[in-house]
This record gives structure tokens, C-alpha cells and sequence, in this order.
């Protein structure tokens, strides 16, 4: 299988990388600079381009069978919201995801992107609360995502996520689709095989799980 990684440079997108390639898969990174990725691989394929330039995003979703989306909006505590560069890229990946004709789309949010599922507990109500106060950008990013997702017509799973630096891979991963307990530490290890194990994982088409160590 061929897979593409926009934000193939951030910390969970060569975790991605990795784990794919590990798995066999044949994997084309998309990344905005020419020196983002210090390694190399003869089953990696570095596409180096900008979310504004339809073309290079239109090559690298054309390179895969299932897109990934690792980007993750900055942590700014700005109370002014100038610029949403996270939900413009989502916006331009499944744009061309639309026009070539893929349908698989598996990308990172925080529980801020609310499921139909979702229940009240901790896990589903304080994140949200917390990026409203203290991460306007980040709280705008992840509504303009639900948005966007919410209206797409694409096969979407949303992989969400919550404080993922937790160095422990623990025993391994265990998701709630916000109906269940959920746990509020994961590894950003896990986080990767998550999203990787969502290729095969059909009944995650049209869900949100969030992710979490067991």
C-alpha cells in the first residue's frame, strides 16, 4: 500500500513515517522545506511544497492510497487570532483529495473536534475548555477542522489526541470513541500506530477515536 504524510517532519509524522515503513508500506512525506527530513529510505519519497501551491498538494495525494495528516496547531496563548495555516491545509488537502479522486482520509485533532458520540467526562469536556482559554488559535484550528470534516463526503477518521508527550509507550493503546472512559496521557509512539492501524480498520470510517495508553 501506498500512504502519504503531510507533516512528515513533526514529531508524530516520523513516528508515522517510521512505523510504516517498518510495516512495508511505501510512503511519500510532504514537508515545506528541503532540509525538514535529515534521514533517507529507497521507499520514501520526500515531496517538498506548500499548502498555497495546489500542485504539489494535488502530487502527493495523488502518490497515496490512504492521506495522512499529522499537523498540529502552534500552542500560542495570543488572545488575537490572526491566521489559521492548520485548517487552510486541511482545507487544501481534501480539496485535492476531491478532485483526484481519493477517499481515505486519516488525520490528528484534540477532543476539541467533537463527535457524535460524545458523552461528558473528562476526557470530551477539558480539553476544549482549556484551548479556549488559553489557545485561541488552537481552539479556532480545531473548530474550523470540525467543520470542515463534518460537511466532507471523503472515508475521514479523526484520530484525537490529548497532552501526547507522555514518553511511556505503557502496554500499548486503547481508544474511546468519546462514549467510553478515556484517558487523558498517550505516547506520541502510540499516537503514530494509532493512526497506522486506522488503514485497516473500516468501522473507523466516520469516527473519532481518541487515543490514549492502556
Amino acid at each position: 500500500m501506498n500512504i502519504t504524510v503531510f507533516g512528515a517532519n513533526g514529531r508524530i509524522g516520523q513516528l508515522l513515517l517510521r512505523q510504516a515503513l517498518q510495516d512495508g508500506y511505501a510512503v511519500t512525506g510532504f514537508v515545506r522545506r528541503p532540509d525538514a527530513l535529515t534521514w533517507q529510505h529507497e521507499r520514501l519519497r520526500v515531496i517538498v511544497g506548500t499548502y498555497e501551491d495546489p500542485d504539489s498538494v494535488a502530487e502527493a495525494v495523488q502518490a497515496g492510497d490512504v492521506i495522512f495528516s499529522t499537523l498540529g496547531p502552534a500552542l500560542s496563548m495570543k488572545r488575537e487570532v490572526k491566521d489559521l495555516p492548520i485548517a487552510r491545509a486541511h482545507e487544501a488537502i481534501m480539496r485535492a483529495m476531491e478532485k483526484v479522486g481519493k477517499r481515505r482520509f486519516i488525520t490528528l485533532a484534540t477532543p476539541t473536534v467533537r463527535a457524535k458520540e460524545d458523552k461528558k467526562q473528562l476526557v470530551t469536556v477539558l480539553p476544549e475548555i482549556m484551548a479556549k482559554l488559553l489557545y485561541p488559535t488552537g481552539y479556532q484550528e480545531m473548530k474550523v477542522i470540525e467543520t470542515l470534516i463534518h460537511s466532507s463526503s471523503l472515508d475521514w477518521t479523526v484520530v484525537r489526541i490529548v497532552n501526547p508527550n507522555v514518553q511511556s509507550n505503557g502496554a500499548g493503546y486503547a481508544v474511546s470513541f468519546g462514549d467510553t472512559k478515556g484517558k487523558m496521557t498517550v505516547s506520541r509512539w502510540n499516537v503514530a500506530r494509532c493512526m497506522l492501524d486506522a488503514t485497516s480498520r473500516n468501522d473507523w470510517i466516520h469516527k473519532m477515536p481518541i487515543v490514549f495508553n492502556r
